[in-house]
């Protein structure tokens, strides 16, 4: 069984309000509004989103009147949508939209925009039909007062792609965001077995991450899982070693003694491990998994530790894994990698202080799409902290730009986004068959940095990522109605 990635898109409205007012006024504009507002809805399908209009009994889609104002949000609100673009074609009067956007029921960012205009030659018609700063402060001042905290509000120059650099970035991000949006949605994942003994920043309470995320939390057994794994055919398990020669590079042990040589029974076994875990995945509809299993030397035990490499695989098919069950470091890589960023569980390693460099990384598996190169597989004698010996995933990110992503949580249980933003830079790393990346931070103190970052209130997991992502981040974490702390 192939665990294929499954690209959702984003699906945005696009609420395109006009004042029907100008229509008798200036023959000509509702027609030039038309045509600017199309240059907006080709802007945002350039971003691969599912765009939705609205269509007027006129045959157009300018929302002029409160009554297709209501409708246009009931049928957004039918058609299930992630985000609303309130687009402004010059001023409006706030009345025509407010209902409808409070029919739709979703997150709505504001959007306005200025045509280039020889203003030594402007008409009465052209300051309007040029669009303009005007209906902006009303439209977030009429939606507040209703009630409706707006998402965001954007105002550029054109609506050409590229044409604002700022403003395309800006309206690039939201559409990223409707997809994030979109993959959380209807969205189940498992927890397997329970959080690691002790580590008190990890529990989690499902009922928070519904609510906040919209994730359902599924409770999944370990007699199901080893039951897919004593099932494993004999072809499957064949097919999958294929697939792990074709991925990893194999190593040899290195100076660290906790490395040994990879025998054909470590390969065997682990990949019937990993045929399991895509049967799990697969049979209850998961778009992630938080697991942790520690045993008495039993059975469960040894599937339970012997997870990496179908880890690994899976995540870098878009399905998070995360390990001593931290479901809500699950959550971060999930939505990073919704975002296209990659999402590799991580923590905190050395901290080289006379470099300014904080290593970052974590024993066991990770995403493989964001490795520098082909990522690298060891046998260990020794999972540091935990039971078992095996396989293990070793590797660095890519060079350039990184951000980690940490769900905090309050003496409450609220969610709030802990961000940093980062270098991946070159250099040794320890041969210890773990995957470490070097992290720098700024050139200010790191020490300080990290005090920082343990202060935000974070899990000492996070999701690290490739880019950076931290504009887009807290563009989400305002649709979720969550905090954000951006630390560097």
């Amino acid at each position: 069984m192939d665990i294929k990635e499954v690209k959702k898109k984003g699906k945005v409205g696009l609420m395109v309000c006009g004042h029907k007012e100008y229509w008798p006024q200036f023959p000509g504009m509702k027609e030039q509004f038309i045509k600017n507002a199309t240059d907006f809805k080709k802007l945002l399908e350039s971003q691969g989103v599912e765009v939705i209009t609205y269509t007027n009994a006129a045959g157009d889609f300018i929302v002029d009147t409160t009554e297709d104002g209501y409708k246009a949000g009931l049928m957004f609100k039918a058609e299930d949508i992630d985000l609303l673009f309130q687009f402004n074609c010059a001023y409006v009067a706030s009345g025509k939209y407010v209902q409808g956007i409070k029919a739709a029921g979703c997150p709505v960012v504001i959007v306005g925009y200025q045509m280039s205009l020889d203003v030594s030659k402007a008409t009465t018609y052209w300051t309007h039909a040029g669009g303009g700063a005007c209906p902006l402060p009303e439209a977030y001042n009429a939606l507040t007062r209703s009630g409706i905290e707006p998402a965001g509000l954007e105002y550029g120059h054109y609506l050409i792609p590229g044409f604002d650099a700022r403003f395309t970035k800006n309206i690039s991000e939201w559409c990223r965001v409707a997809t994030a949006l979109r993959c959380m949605k209807g969205s189940i994942f498992g927890h397997l077995g329970h959080t690691y003994e002790g580590m008190l920043d990890m529990n989690f309470d499902p009922t928070t991450i519904e609510r906040t995320f919209g994730i359902h939390v599924k409770m999944v057994e370990m007699c199901e899982f080893v039951d897919y794994v004593h099932s494993a055919t004999d072809n499957e398990v064949k097919n999958k070693i294929k697939v792990i020669r074709d991925t990893f590079e194999f190593l040899d042990p290195s100076y660290d003694p906790t490395t040994r040589k990879i025998t054909d029974e470590d390969l065997d076994w682990t990949a019937r491990v990993s045929v399991g875990m895509d049967k799990l995945v697969s049979n209850n509809r998961l778009s992630g998994v938080a697991y942790y299993y520690e045993g008495l030397n039993n059975e469960y035990e040894k599937v339970a530790c012997s997870m990496i490499i179908g880890n690994s695989l899976l995540v870098s098919a878009g399905v998070p894994f995360a390990g001593e069950s931290d479901m809500k470091t699950c959550v971060a890589m999930y939505i990073t990698s919704c975002l296209g960023c990659g999402g590799s569980f991580a923590e905190f390693c050395p901290t080289i202080f006379e470099e300014k460099i904080q290593m970052v990384g974590h024993d066991g598996p990770h995403d493989i799409r964001i490795s520098s190169g082909k990522p690298q597989m060891r046998a260990l004698t020794t999972f540091h902290g935990k039971k078992g010996e095996g396989l293990s995933v070793d590797f660095s990110l890519k060079e350039g730009p990184i951000t980690m992503l940490g769900l905090s949580s309050d003496i409450d249980g609220n969610y709030s986004f802990s961000v940093a933003e980062g270098e991946s830079q070159k250099g040794p790393k320890p041969a210890n068959g773990n995957t470490m990346t070097r992290g720098y931070f700024g050139e200010g103190d790191i020490g300080a940095f990290v005090e920082d970052w343990s202060c935000s209130g974070i899990n000492h997991h996070f999701s690290l990522s490739l880019g950076h992502n931290a504009s887009v981040l807290k563009k989400l974490a305002k649709t979720l109605n969550i905090p954000f702390k951006q630390v560097r």
